[in-house]
Parts: structure tokens; sequence; C-alpha cells
């Protein structure tokens, strides 16, 4: 033993301050506050002998005894890399502070399929729970469920037999649509990228396109599915049948048709307004600012926490759901119609 570990206090020491058992000692600074294990007066009697000692609990012990790992898989399964991006970096920060201000170790895992590695560490006890960021392969779910790892899946796009934090993107998409519609315009495209993911949120920002230009009386345009090249080419050809504005998928497609259309010499808002989903860097950043649908990453991410803790503590407890508003910020690419 170190002669650090030496002079440490240890519980015992805090039990002869108290003049209590070491039992009582653990119920008071382990059992919840509502507990009727140990009195208030015998809990503030503790925690004032804690205080006084400089006791921390051995966290290992700790774990021990509470037959946990004391660490949070935070998996994400985008072939692009092993750091998420976009608005992932937000909530994988906030997902870090919440759990380490709860005693948790998070441990980002990379899970590109249902790799065997995978399957070993969700089996071997090594986490107590499992947060997904985005989509997430059926057969790596069908893995947590075998195992019984409990989990919260943000903005996945599983069922409701898992708990799940999701954006509101019907609500966001609705907010975008009304803002450029208050604006005048009436020839607004929806650009879903190079490609059309099956996607909830894919979905339901296209549903809201739809539904705000019926309910404006306008026929919705076709979706346009290409890379940005393509469409600022489109834009530039149709002449007096272009859209006066595009309702961008993401922000990263929205970006590089920011820059197709300035090759060409269309710009943005004088030309045609440009929102786009994803509030993060570089949109603030661009010439024009881009307007955005925020997701709310940081309150995703806390919500997840909390419901996973919740899980951990009452393991019976059903799936749920939590949806949560979204927020437009408006910035520089969207202009009156009258602009153009």
């Amino acid at each position: 033993m170190t002669e650090l570990a030496a002079d440490r206090p240890s519980i015992l020491d805090v039990a002869n301050h108290c003049g209590l058992s070491k039992a009582t000692v653990s119920k008071a600074l382990n059992a919840p506050a509502d507990s009727k294990l140990v009195s208030a007066t015998t809990r503030a009697r503790v925690q004032d002998a804690v205080k006084k000692l400089g006791y921390r609990p051995n966290w290992r012990a700790q774990a021990l005894a509470r037959r946990r790992s004391q660490a949070i898989a935070i998996t994400y399964s985008s072939p692009v890399g092993a750091v998420p991006r976009g608005v992932y970096w937000e909530i994988v920060d906030a997902l870090e502070k919440h759990l380490v201000e709860r005693d948790y170790i998070p441990t980002f895992l990379h899970v590109r399929r249902a790799e065997e590695r995978v399957e070993r560490m969700l089996s071997d006890g090594r986490f107590d729970g499992c947060i997904s960021l985005g989509l997430i392969a059926p057969a790596v779910l069908k893995m947590i469920r075998r195992h019984g790892v409990p989990a919260v899946l943000i903005n996945s796009g599983a069922d409701a037999s898992w708990s799940r934090v999701n954006p509101n993107d019907l609500q966001g998409g609705t907010e975008a649509m009304a803002h450029l519609l208050g604006q005048g315009h009436r020839r607004i495209l929806y650009y879903a990228g190079e490609a059309v993911l099956d996607h909830p949120s894919a979905v339901l920002r296209h549903e809201a396109y739809r539904r705000g230009m019926q309910q404006a009386g306008l026929e919705p345009l076709p979706v346009f599915v290409g890379t940005a090249s393509m469409l600022a080419d489109h834009i530039e050809q149709s002449r007096d049948a272009a859209p006066t504005a595009i309702v961008d998928f993401e922000h990263w497609s929205a970006i590089r048709l920011l820059q197709a259309l300035w090759r060409r010499g269309i710009r943005v808002p004088t030309d045609i307004s440009l929102v786009t989903f994803n509030d993060t860097h570089p949109v603030a950043d661009l010439t024009p600012p881009l307007t955005t649908v925020a997701l709310p990453g940081q309150m995703m991410a806390m919500r997840a926490v909390e419901m996973l803790l919740r899980q951990l503590e009452e393991p019976e407890r059903g799936p749920e759901t939590v949806t949560l508003d979204e927020t437009l910020v408006v910035r520089e690419s969207t202009a009156p119609v009258s602009a153009g």
C-alpha cells in the first residue's frame, strides 16, 4: 500500500468519528435521500464527518458493491469515421458532461457492423448501458437487446419498443416553410441531397415542406436528388421557372450548394434564398451565414442520460419516447422574394 493510500481516511474512520457502525455509515452515504433506512439526523452527522475528515469513497469498491462498471457506451455507426460529425459533436459534448457529473465514464464505441468485438464487450458486462447516436444497424440493436443492455437511442429511426429521444423535425420544417412563405416565396424547392434517405428525419422534413406548400395553396415541386453542382446547373438553366427559395435537408449539402451557386454567379439571398437544418459549425461563419433549423442537441443529450439512469435504477421500466422541438435561427441566407 502506498503512503498516499495509507493516509487516506476510510469508511471505518468515518464510522469511529460518528460512533456508528460501518453499515450505518454506508447506508447514509449510498441510500437515496428519501430512504427510511437512516434518519435525516444520522445522514447529516455522517456528511459532516465526511467533510471534516476528507473521506472519499473507493470507486472500485462502490462499483463492485453495486455490480456496476460505471461505464456507458456511446455508439455511433456512421461509415465516415470514428468521431461523430456535425450536430453530433454538440450532443457528444453534452453527453460527456452529464455522465461525468453523475460519476459515469462515457466510452465511445464506433460500430461499423455487428462485429464480434462489439458482441464480446456487450456480453461481458463491460458497460452498464448504451446511448446510440443516429442510425444504428438492426443487427446491433438485436445484439443490445439479446444481452439485456439498457439503452436509449438518439435520433435513431428505431421503433417505439426502444427508449428514444428524437428531434421534432416536422415542427422544425414547418417553421422553416412558414418563414419562406412569409417572405413571399412561392416557388420553393426541397433538396434531399445526393440520395433519398429512409431515416425519419428525412421523411418528416420533406413532409413539412409538402404540407407547407399545400396549405399555402401551392403545388409542391418535385424533390431534387443529386449533387450540389447538378442542382446549381438546374437552377441556372430554369431561368424564369427557377425556384426563389430552397429548403435543404442538411447543412453539409447546403454548404456545397452555396459554393456551387456562387461559382455560377447566382447570389444568396439576392437571387435565391436558402434554409437548411442543423445549426452547427460552420453555418454561422459562411458568407452569407445560413438560416437554419437548430436541433436541441444539448437537451437531447441531457434527456437521454436521465432516461438511461432511470432504466438502471428501475430495470422493469418500459420504453419511453421523448420528442423535443427545434428552433428556427434566421440569418442572412434568406430574404423577401422581392429582393430577387
